[in-house]
């Protein structure tokens, strides 16, 4: 992400991962009303905590000037969340269209996620 171009930005709602982190947030919201009663307190709680971290490490990385320790806080999340989908579609919550999906916008996410870990260590060897 260029600061001094906005690339990477999507100008009505900041970050493109930002707004690509709502999109998965809405659509995890409708999935989870489909798991079973007995997993909402427990499996889904902790789902929506990891997700719920994910979004404040974006949001921090957003506002902080170094941001490097909290961009790799925030890989460390992703692969969590990587994690629950995949235990999701172990455990038949989720059928495999679902899951692909999932998966499909974690991917998209961990690349944005990637790119913007790749500058801040340009920007660092360069010195900015």
């Amino acid at each position: 992400m260029d600061p001094e171009t906005n690339e990477g930005k999507d100008q009505r709602s900041g970050l493109i991962i930002l707004q690509k982190t709502k999109d998965l947030m809405k659509y995890l919201y409708t999935t989870w009303t489909k798991y079973p009663r007995s997993e909402k307190l427990g499996f889904v709680t902790d789902y929506k905590k990891c997700l719920f971290g994910f979004l404040e490490y974006i949001i921090a990385a957003q506002k902080k000037y170094f941001k490097k320790t909290t961009l790799q806080d925030a890989d460390i999340q992703l692969e969590e969340l990587r994690l629950f989908n995949d235990l999701s579609y172990d455990l038949r919550f989720i059928d495999e269209k679902r899951y692909k999906l999932i998966s499909e916008k974690l991917c998209e996410i961990g690349r944005l996620l990637g790119g913007w870990i790749n500058s801040q260590k340009e920007s660092a060897k360069s010195g900015k």
